[in-house]
C-alpha cells in the first residue's frame, strides 16, 4: 500500500496507507478529508492525491498557499517514490514498495505535472488595453477638449473648388440665355459682345473739348 507521511511542527511524523485500488486521498485541514493536517497555511480542502494509470499525481485544490515541489507553486505534481513535497508549510513524503512499484510500472504512465500560474487581477481583465496616466492634482473637467474630427487635406481641392465654382457660373449664364432667348427670339451672348463694342466706339468718336480761352483783361 502507498504510504504518505506527514510531518507537523512539535508533532511525531504521522505515516498513512491505502490502498492501490483507492482512487483519491483528500487532504486538508477539515475533519471530513483522508489525510487531516491541523496547521494554519492548510486549507480546509487543500489538495487530492489521485491514483492514474502507472502511477500517482498531487493536485491542488486552489488552496491559499498552495503545493510545492523544490519550492516551486505547483497546480498538479507528478508523485514518485521516496519524493518530498509541500502542502502549504507541511511536508509530504510518498513512498511505494517494491511490489507496488512492480504493478505500476506494468502500466503506461502519462506525466500530469505543471507549475502554477500567477494569477490575474480584476482589473487587468475586465480592462486589459487601460492605459496608466499619470497622477494630476487639476481637475479632469478643467484640461477636457471636446474632440475635434481630423481633416485631411487632399491634393487637387483647390482646382477642383475651382471648377466647381466656373462650372456654377456657365450653369447661371446658359440658363439666363435661355430665358432671353424665349423672350426676345435673340442670343443674349452676341447681343452683349455687340453691346460692348458699340460702348467702346463712342467712348473713342466722342471729341476732347477745347480749352476756353483765357478772359482778356
Amino acid at each position: 500500500m502507498p504510504r504518505v507521511t506527514i510531518s507537523e511542527p512539535g508533532k511525531t511524523p504521522q505515516p498513512y496507507r491505502f490502498k492501490l485500488e483507492r482512487k483519491t486521498i483528500d487532504i486538508g485541514r477539515g475533519s471530513d478529508n483522508d489525510i487531516v493536517v491541523e496547521c494554519g497555511s492548510v486549507s480546509t480542502k487543500h489538495s487530492v492525491m489521485e491514483r492514474i494509470e502507472g502511477g500517482y499525481i498531487l493536485r491542488d485544490n486552489g488552496s491559499t498557499n498552495g503545493i510545492k515541489l523544490d519550492d516551486t507553486l505547483m497546480d498538479i505534481i507528478d508523485l514518485f517514490d521516496g519524493m518530498e513535497v509541500l502542502v502549504g508549510d507541511i511536508p509530504l513524503k510518498f513512498e511505494l514498495s517494491k511490489e507496488e512499484i512492480s504493478v505500476l510500472s506494468d502500466e503506461e504512465f502519462t506525466s500530469h505535472q505543471r507549475r502554477k500560474l500567477p494569477k490575474i487581477n480584476d482589473d487587468a481583465q475586465e480592462a486589459p488595453h487601460r492605459e496608466t496616466r499619470p497622477a494630476t492634482t487639476s481637475s479632469p473637467r478643467a484640461n477636457h477638449r471636446p474632440h475635434q474630427p481630423v481633416v485631411v487635406q487632399q491634393s487637387g481641392g483647390g482646382f477642383k473648388t475651382l471648377m466647381t465654382f466656373i462650372l456654377m457660373i456657365v450653369a447661371v449664364f446658359a440658363g439666363m440665355s435661355l430665358r432671353h432667348y424665349k423672350e426676345t427670339n435673340e442670343f443674349l451672348l452676341p447681343k452683349l459682345m455687340g453691346g460692348a463694342e458699340k460702348s467702346s466706339t463712342q467712348e473713342s468718336e466722342t471729341p476732347e473739348e477745347e480749352a476756353e480761352p483765357a478772359a482778356e483783361e
